[in-house]
């Protein structure tokens, strides 16, 4: 009798520590917006640290799930902090940006005409330049998102110049827009402007490097002068005009 009762208190003690241990479970938890792995690194501090539990956590990029083993609590709390987690993402702001290439001169620009959305510009221009006659020699639109940027390039007759076209020596031109943020106004954090430009000597033709590099800060549909650059009795009036699309 006395080793039947030995037996049965060790039976009691055990049952005891098996009803005191931590009941633990799992879950799988689907990834709908964000980064599993991103996500995972940000929650995992919020598992349990008891020792001998036996709280995991892990997270698959293929199925787009974290799996949680820890208390009901925590993994209910763990939960709670993915799902704040794993909003949408917000896309950034677009852009459309036109560049536009106006040439000024002294003296007449035969065949020369500008467009009517770039005629107050010139406007102004004709009062506060030595120019008093203007065309347009390229036009370039582009569209980008906020915190990226754009670059292009092209060729442009050289007749506006003062070359003929048969002469097959263009303008080359080229543009760059670097870090180019979205907000109450739009902002370039570098707008770089460079052409290669046609010179007559005696003997022959030559090219000379011309522009320009500057930070711009424009609001949105506003015509802005970026920039100008002369070549002989002439110069390269640089447009930039920026419209903030809807995200």
């Amino acid at each position: 009798m006395k080793r039947f009762a030995i037996l049965f208190t060790m039976l009691l003690f055990a049952t005891a520590a098996l009803a005191q241990q931590p009941h633990v479970t799992a879950k799988i938890i689907e990834i709908h917006n964000g980064n599993p792995g991103e996500i995972y690194r940000a929650v995992r501090p919020l598992l349990s640290n008891t020792p001998g539990l036996g709280s995991d956590m892990s997270f698959n990029n293929d199925t787009r799930t974290i799996t949680v083993r820890d208390l009901p609590e925590n993994v209910a709390m763990i939960e709670e902090a993915i799902t704040r987690l794993d909003r949408p993402v917000a896309q950034p702001a677009g852009v459309e940006l036109k560049i536009s290439l106006l040439i000024g001169s002294k003296s007449p620009l035969p065949g020369a005409a500008v467009p009517e959305d770039l005629a107050p510009v010139v406007k102004q221009l004709q009062a506060t330049l030595r120019y008093s006659h203007y065309g347009l020699m390229a036009a370039d639109v582009q569209r980008t998102r906020s915190g990226e940027g754009i670059e292009g390039s092209g060729v442009a007759s050289p007749t506006l110049i003062g070359m003929a076209a048969t002469e097959e020596h263009p303008v080359f031109y080229n543009y760059r827009l670097m870090n180019i943020r979205v907000g109450t106004s739009v902002d370039v954090e570098q707008f770089t402007f460079g052409m290669r430009v046609p010179l007559k000597l005696e003997k022959g033709i030559t090219y000379q490097n011309v522009g320009f590099k500057t930070p711009v800060s424009i609001q949105p549909n506003e015509k802005v002068v970026i920039g100008t650059t002369t070549m002989g009795d002439r110069a390269v009036i640089v447009v930039l005009m920026a419209t903030v699309q809807e995200k």
